[in-house]
């Protein structure tokens, strides 16, 4: 069985994502083992590329940039990312909305 790409932490939900810098697409374009794939156009230089991959994940969860942390991975494509204020279940629904991971 496949694991989800967020589970609940002590601090909020935690999305594993896996970043796609350089690309000619930008967004979610969906799941990978158990990390959301993350494409933004912006190179991985200078935080550039981590700067945009939390404006696109604030945009595709409808989301103020804010409440977004990149917890760990600040330097590797595979990061996670606290979510702060956004139970479960939402979560879980504007994934479904986004993409489909089962």
């Amino acid at each position: 069985m496949e694991r989800e790409p967020f589970y609940l932490s002590p601090r909020g939900m935690v999305l594993r994502i896996r970043l796609r810098p350089s690309s000619s697409r930008q967004g979610i374009s969906g799941v990978l083992d158990d990390s959301l794939i993350v494409s933004v156009h912006s190179p991985p230089e200078k935080g550039k590329a981590n700067r945009e991959a939390l404006k696109v994940l604030a945009d595709q969860l409808g989301i103020p940039v804010s409440r977004l942390e990149i917890t760990s991975g600040l330097t590797s494509r595979h990061k996670t990312v606290l979510v702060k204020d956004l139970d479960r279940e939402s979560l879980e629904n504007i994934l479904n909305n986004l993409i489909s991971f089962r």
